[in-house]
């Protein structure tokens, strides 16, 4: 009995592994994974260069929990007149869920606006194209079917069954776009992933497999008082017949190299299927040119928990974990953006809001 009960969650991982096949993995911590939600964010560091890194498990409770990681870069190139002329992205996703295998690579290509010589627009604006490859795996010899179990449990003979034998590794093109506009202390942006909507199915049948687009929007606020830079977001994202709601706000402390972090996740219909997630960030490492009014950090480490209050909830699942590092580096201090000179333009760059 004992083999068959963990023969159970084998069907099961197969049946949940089909149904989110179809949907794009959800960090908590997108301030970690800032190309990742939108590609547009692409070279809008503090810095000339951004590396970002970001571990997640998910549903602990599982038998294989769900296991996903991030990592990306983000470098932006300006000339002799302090105008920006590319920003370059680079974006690796890997994922296990179950013993289904899926790993994302893709490249970003975009330019900012609203900077002139040594002067500066009361806005900012930075649009970006995304385009990769994607290798999707299953491991066959992992499951376990109904004829190789009998009233003993597990037989050890061969299964006749034909599924992934066959079709047990699917590739595919992927292309995205993204914007983000800042204006004074707002920020809104944009992003549409999956505009192809390429067939992800492994035994190649379109409607099987068809990869639906996400189109995710987002809109932020700074607030800073004597005290700490209160940083209110709200994200919207549609994928086929899914749909996430999430609100919060970190919070900067000025006396302590902190950021706190609490959001309220849910469908956007509100369907209760919620969580409330926390969040806490570390920075060190003071950043020698930024574009920032106030001092801030090269370096920042993170750690996140998401707990799930109902469907399926957290006594099902144990909640979800998320560890995150990001790291700004200058490559070229003469070629950086004016506000690192000035600090005065009205406008703030997008990664102040995060």
């Amino acid at each position: 009995m004992k083999t068959i009960k963990h023969t159970i969650p084998f069907f099961f991982l197969i049946f949940l592994g089909f149904q989110i096949q179809a949907q794009d993995a959800l960090y908590s911590q997108f301030n970690y994974t800032p190309t990742y939600l939108n590609p547009g964010m692409a070279g809008t560091g503090k810095n000339n260069l951004r590396l970002s890194a970001l571990s997640k498990v998910q549903w602990f409770n599982l038998y294989k929990p769900y296991k996903y990681l991030f990592g990306g870069l983000d470098y932006s190139i300006y000339d002799d007149f302090n105008r920006n002329v590319l920003n370059l992205g680079l974006n690796v996703n890997h994922s296990e869920k179950g013993y289904l295998g899926n790993t994302n690579i893709t490249g970003i290509v975009g330019r900012s606006f609203g900077t002139n010589k040594m002067d500066c627009s009361s806005w900012f604006l930075s649009i970006a194209l995304q385009a990769g490859y994607n290798f999707a795996k299953v491991n066959p010899n992992e499951f376990v079917f109904f004829d190789q179990l009998d009233q003993t449990g597990i037989t050890g003979t061969p299964s006749t069954v034909d599924l992934f034998k066959t079709y047990n590794t699917k590739n595919y093109f992927d292309f995205s776009s993204g914007f983000v506009f800042t204006f004074k202390d707002f920020m809104i942006g944009g992003s549409v992933h999956h505009m192809n909507e390429p067939n992800t199915s492994f035994n190649g049948k379109p409607e099987d497999g068809k990869l639906p687009k996400k189109i995710t929007g987002h809109f932020s606020y700074r607030l800073e008082t004597d005290l700490i830079t209160l940083k209110p977001t709200v994200i919207t994202q549609f994928q086929g017949k899914s749909s996430v709601f999430t609100g919060g706000a970190l919070i900067d402390y000025y006396e302590f190299p902190i950021e706190m972090g609490l959001w309220y996740r849910n469908a956007v219909g509100m369907a209760n299927n919620n969580a409330i997630c926390i969040g806490l960030t570390w920075k060190w490492g003071e950043a020698t040119t930024v574009t920032s009014r106030k001092r801030e950090y090269s370096s920042k480490i993170g750690l996140n928990y998401d707990a799930d209050i109902s469907r399926p909830g957290i006594i099902a699942t144990h909640g979800s974990m998320e560890f995150g590092l990001q790291k700004d580096i200058i490559t070229n201090k003469d070629k950086t953006c004016p506000t690192s000179l000035t600090g005065q333009c009205d406008y703030r760059f997008p990664w102040e809001f995060f």
